[in-house]
């Protein structure tokens, strides 16, 4: 079975250009692998950084709070 964390990390989020202030939008996937990627508007390079591991733990939980609920449900 996918895990929920697999389909929101295909989601898109807004971000904005730390040297022009353009708005774009990247995939979570990157946050959470730290990727580069270039503004669209002035060609600046980026790294997105994913400060102390929010994303990552985030995901994990909601994976672990599914498994929990997949076992409560069995159960029935």
């Amino acid at each position: 079975m996918a895990r929920l964390s697999d389909g929101i990390l295909r989601q898109w989020i807004d971000v904005d250009c730390p040297g022009c202030d353009f708005g774009f939008e990247v995939q979570l996937l990157d946050v959470r692998v730290q990727a580069y990627t270039r503004c669209p508007c002035c060609r600046q390079r980026i790294r997105l950084i994913d400060g102390g591991g929010s994303t990552f733990g985030a995901l994990e939980d909601i994976d672990q709070a599914m498994r929990s609920l997949e076992q409560t449900l069995r159960k029935f």
